[in-house]
């Protein structure tokens, strides 16, 4: 397995219903609700927020996150990874919270606006850089590709 960790945070404004933000959540990471952190804050405005988080840390939990997407979401983590690594090993995206509703895992960056499930995980390197983690997450989307 390419990652050590990967972990979901989406946000419940004031006009959606806890619950449903809650299943979209569930549905894209596989977790249990009872595993799920909460934490209320407030907007801008002072509106209440929120926020949902949750981590994974078996590889198999993991893997089936990225096995449930589809291939065109796989084919384009992978041409976009260079975007998507930062210099600390981490991997980021975004999948699309209202699809995740549906029952269905769609990047988020398909789509206009910030209604989304952040997702990030740290990517095993040994040394650690982001070269090779570049190469680790690289051969990981690869072979999940049929590459």
């Amino acid at each position: 397995m390419a990652m050590h960790n990967l972990c979901f945070r989406a946000y419940c404004q004031a006009t959606e219903e806890e619950g449903r933000v809650l299943a979209a959540l569930t549905f894209a990471s596989g977790a249990e609700a009872k595993d799920v952190g909460r934490n209320r804050c407030d907007g801008y405005h002072g509106n209440p927020i929120l926020r949902l988080d949750v981590c994974l840390i078996s590889s198999k939990m993991i893997k089936a996150v990225f096995q449930r997407l589809g291939q065109e979401e796989l084919r384009s983590l992978l041409g976009t990874l260079e975007n998507r690594v930062d210099e600390d090993c981490s991997f980021y995206f975004r999948l699309d919270k209202q699809e995740a509703c549906q029952g269905r895992l769609y990047l988020g960056e398909r789509y206009e606006g910030d209604d989304v499930i952040a997702v990030h995980g740290k990517i095993k390197s040994y040394p650690k850089s982001r070269e090779a983690s570049l190469v680790n997450m690289g051969d990981f989307l690869g072979s999940l590709l049929g590459h």
